[in-house]
């Protein structure tokens, strides 16, 4: 038992570094807009935080599939750092790295829900999942533009954006995908794009609906036991 707590701890800690990391990425993001080796620095930076949360909490076979990702997400970036301008090596960066972020979700899903108490950090957990989500779609998407010009009409943006902007504009849609927002400056043109969009948006809500509210209510729970038995 105070092995086992002593492990959910120790993961509470990665999972609060893993949210800050996101948190402070999503806010710093219009600093990377115009530079693209900034871009590239913070997008491999997250890569190795979420495989170190990951490694941090391995528990299952699964794991060895996101080691074997990560490792082909640093061989793809190494690769495209010396042929930036290859688009068939940008469309197996985000096949690897999409295959990579799903990994971790499903690891980091089935480990918070193993948790016999669940703490405010295992909620910061569910958190990160949540943006991981977004993160997956993002590249899912971008490579159907990719393969498929024409999928996306960015309106508003312009019609031809460069492989940078379109990284930008397609996070951005992501994740107003997932919440639900919809502003429509960015419109799904095609079937698979549209499918695509749909399928974000019902994962999100029905996330938050289920499974958070699932962590959440465990976390009250948990709390009110305790209370309960120091009062004893």
């Amino acid at each position: 038992m105070a092995t086992t707590h002593a492990a959910t701890k120790r993961s509470g800690r990665y999972f609060i570094l893993l949210f800050g990391y996101m948190m402070a990425q999503l806010a710093i993001l219009p600093v990377f807009e115009a530079n693209e080796a900034l871009g590239a620095v913070s997008d491999l930076a997250y890569v190795v935080i979420v495989f170190y949360v990951a490694y941090a909490i391995r528990h299952s076979n699964l794991f060895w599939a996101t080691a074997v990702f990560f490792g082909l997400t640093l061989v793809c970036y190494g690769v495209l750092v010396l042929h930036p301008h290859e688009q068939e090596l940008f469309i197996a960066l985000n096949f690897v790295a999409g295959a990579f972020l799903v990994t971790v979700i499903i690891s980091l899903v089935t480990f918070i829900l193993r948790q016999d108490r669940i703490t405010l950090a295992g909620v910061l957990g569910g958190l990160c999942v949540y943006l991981l989500i977004g993160s997956a779609f993002t590249v899912a998407y971008i490579n159907v533009e990719l393969l498929s010009p024409g999928s996306f009409d960015f309106g508003v943006h312009g019609s031809e954006p460069d492989v940078l902007q379109l990284y930008d504009l397609l996070y951005f849609y992501s994740f107003v995908s997932l919440l639900t927002i919809g502003y429509g400056d960015i419109v799904p043109l095609s079937n698979l794009a549209q499918s695509l969009s749909v399928l974000e948006g019902v994962i999100g809500q029905f996330y938050l609906v289920f499974y958070m509210a699932v962590l959440v209510g465990m976390y009250v729970y948990g709390r009110q036991s305790a209370e309960a038995d120091g009062e004893r």
